[in-house]
């Protein structure tokens, strides 16, 4: 005969199954429902008649190996393991870089910066893409909408990358071997300025910051540049470097520079002020504007700043006011790239629907995440 408490006992384990049943099926609802959401969004954007997206087809939704956990978590898969998906000894890679260190290691990206990655994988389709999250191994469907947005376009990889297993071999390796990085004052900052050079070092290709927005593709640049600010500096916002000959003797250069004068206790120690150091010298110019192709060994150069920078600081505000959007808009013409000035807008916030120059580029050049975003972008 069942006793009273072995049928409390019985009826809390039945409770208890059915509440895990539920969660379950709420949660698989919430994958179907999102999978059509993003197949939905696809077959929107292929129909879009604006005039960049036919210039530029989507890519096609195929599925990402992206491992789901036991914890609910997708597994970012480690860039140094898999190699093979690197265009390697190539121009064809971009790269963007995410230091910043997430609770739990679980990745998130903004709608500005998944625009960026968005835009750079649509104006280059033929191109990789490859977003480096240093402080995260895995991210969730439900904490970011804007990693969401980008998993349907198939030449996007959203990768882990290990400071110490990037840098071995190099000549950043026993400065990150050391702790020298974790022990820096901008620890972000400073991450991201030598990881970029470590992966155009290692795998050749272009390197962008997250706060631009692509209209053009890449290949209608000279291979081998870097770009001037306007204040006597080269940007290090912007690189690209073959990961042969020149392009990867520069590379070098910047390495070993940073292995001996790295200051983690200034925020732009290492970066425009340590590639204009070495730049100065290759080129033996001093003034960045004068770094042409020819003054800097035939197959490297400067571009002018008009080239990305077509507002300027301290017109950064232009791209959020609706008085100022056509203006900006005719600067965009014909033009590649774009910086938006994310250090110093980021505290500006605009609704998806206005009328400011960022959203008109961002309904023609990354859609995607537009239609992810809540009301704010």
């Amino acid at each position: 005969m069942v006793s009273k408490e072995q049928k409390i006992f019985i009826g809390f384990v039945t409770l208890a199954m059915l509440v895990l049943f539920i969660r379950h099926e709420l949660i698989q609802s919430k994958l179907v429902s999102l999978e059509i959401k993003l197949h939905t969004l696809h077959a929107a954007s292929i129909n879009s008649k604006q005039s960049a997206e036919k210039r530029y087809p989507p890519p096609k939704v195929v599925p990402k190996v992206y491992e789901l956990q036991q914890d609910g978590f997708y597994r970012l898969p480690d860039v140094q393991d898999n190699e093979a998906e690197l265009q390697y000894k190539s121009e064809m890679n971009i790269f963007f870089v995410v230091s910043t260190i997430f609770q739990a290691g679980l990745a998130k990206l903004t709608p500005r910066q998944s625009c960026a990655i968005e835009s750079a994988a649509r104006a280059n389709p033929s191109w990789k893409v490859f977003v480096l999250f240093v402080a995260a191994r895995g991210f969730s469907f439900f904490n970011s909408s804007d990693i969401v947005s980008l998993l349907p376009l198939e030449n996007v990889y959203l990768r882990s990358a290990n400071m110490s297993a990037i840098a071995y071999g190099t000549p950043l390796e026993e400065l990150v071997a050391a702790g020298t990085l974790n022990n820096a004052s901008y620890v972000v900052e400073n991450t991201s300025d030598l990881l970029r050079l470590l992966a155009v070092y290692k795998y050749g290709g272009t390197y962008l910051d997250t706060d631009v927005v692509v209209m053009k593709s890449f290949n209608e640049l000279p291979l081998n540049y870097m770009v001037s600010s306007g204040d006597g500096y080269v940007a290090n916002g912007f690189i690209n470097l073959q990961a042969t000959g020149v392009g990867h003797e520069i590379a070098e250069l910047f390495l070993r520079d940073a292995a001996h004068t790295f200051n983690g206790d200034r925020w732009a120690a290492n970066g425009p002020s340590l590639v204009t150091r070495v730049l100065q010298k290759f080129c033996n110019i001093t003034e960045p504007w004068f770094m042409t192709r020819e003054k800097c060994g035939g197959q490297f150069v400067v571009l002018p700043p008009e080239q990305f920078f077509q507002v300027y600081y301290p017109q950064h505000g232009w791209f959020f006011e609706e008085e100022h959007t056509e203006e900006v808009m005719e600067r965009m013409k014909g033009r590649i790239l774009t910086h938006v000035w994310n250090r110093m807008t980021s505290d500006i916030k605009i609704r998806k629907d206005s009328k400011v120059a960022y959203i008109e580029l961002a309904k023609q050049y990354c859609p995607n995440v537009l239609k992810f975003c809540d009301t704010a972008f």
